[in-house]
């Protein structure tokens, strides 16, 4: 018969920075434990949360827990990234009973699907005796997982459409002019506000936002739109080609690459979120 193991002298706790999304209500917790699965979180968004190395022995204990060690990677459907621990490790820490070693951990979502956060722990467990000499060392681990699923927090469809030369025979007349239109859908569960929309053009063209900041007045955060669930909001944007300016990039069915598309929005909790569109293109000619 296997003999129970003996319970680690450090606990390894996972404590949410943020707002976290369960399968039956809103967490608002400042600083929330994190549970083995807790919900989702967004694409877009930077998961982010401090890992605490607890030691849980008493105060009269005579085992000395040193040279603790935390690491964690993100394991997302693309592949595994290490994660950078602030403030990075300097030197083996020694964390004495009812103290602990604290590390925060930021990853940015950039992909819908299942992510596991898996957090390494380590440590030296040695008994001291009243004369202060050591014996028994030893050194420990175990490995701890926390699963949760990111989904979209805004969709984007977007249209190109050709606007008319103006039938001028000049030169800056006859330049390639488009509207590009975009609908932002909110996918969350809470209200978004719309922080910047910017459309980045290619080389061959400037744009002009027909948006809130087309004013380019100096907006409070109230100013700009608020989206909540399922709303819909649409944005455009003049692009026209540069007179004098460098060729048009073409693919090879025909279309022109006018450039791509910025989003950022921040949740009512202040969580920032960042998304940018791949390159959008006219109508295939």
């Amino acid at each position: 018969m296997e003999a129970p193991r003996e319970p680690h002298s450090v606990s390894l706790k996972a404590l949410d920075l943020g707002p976290i999304e369960t399968d039956d209500h809103f967490l608002l917790n400042p600083v929330l434990t994190l549970p083995p699965a807790f919900g989702s979180a967004y694409v877009g968004e930077t998961f982010s949360c401090t890992l605490c190395a607890n030691n849980e022995l008493p105060a009269d204990t005579e085992r000395q827990v040193t040279s603790v060690k935390v690491g964690a990677e993100m394991q997302a459907p693309s592949g595994t990234t290490t994660l950078e621990m602030s403030p990075p490790d300097q030197e083996a820490a020694k964390v004495n009973p009812g103290q602990s070693l604290q590390k925060i951990v930021r990853f940015e979502l950039r992909e819908e699907g299942n992510h596991t956060l898996a957090v390494n722990l380590s440590y030296s467990e040695t008994t001291v005796s009243k004369d202060q000499s050591a014996s028994g060392g030893r050194v420990r681990t175990f490995r701890k997982l926390y699963q949760f699923v990111a989904r979209p927090c805004l969709g984007v469809r977007t249209k190109v459409s050709n606007l008319p030369s103006g039938g001028s025979d000049d030169t800056q007349s006859q330049a390639a002019r488009y509207v590009l239109e975009a609908q932002i859908e909110n996918f969350a569960d809470g209200t978004i506000t719309l922080e910047a929309a910017t459309f980045n053009p290619k080389p061959a063209f400037e744009s002009t936002s027909l948006n809130w900041d087309a004013m380019e007045l100096d907006l409070h955060h109230s100013d700009k739109p608020s989206m909540v669930p399922r709303d819909v909001l649409q944005i455009a944007f003049l692009v026209e080609q540069r007179k004098d300016g460098p060729g048009k990039e073409v693919t090879k069915d025909g279309r022109t690459l006018l450039g791509n598309l910025d989003i950022q929005w921040m949740t009512t909790m202040g969580d920032r979120g960042f998304l940018s569109t791949g390159w959008l293109t006219t109508k295939k000619k």
